[in-house]
């Protein structure tokens, strides 16, 4: 689980999360993130990223 830095169960679980498990990921949320990410414009921290990610 140390992927997210210890940010698993930041849901109010202990469980860790789908990545950590290795579960396959939804392909509509890959390809979601995929077209963001060839979108043109300011590249995000990773802080940033991360806050967006959990707006989803």
């Amino acid at each position: 689980m140390d992927q997210h830095a210890g940010r698993c169960g930041d849901d109010g679980t202990d469980e860790p999360c789908p990545i950590c498990r290795g579960e396959e990921l939804d392909p509509d949320f890959v390809a979601m993130i995929e077209h963001a990410a060839a979108q043109p414009g300011k590249a995000m921290t990773f802080d940033e990223a991360i806050e967006w990610l959990r707006t989803l």
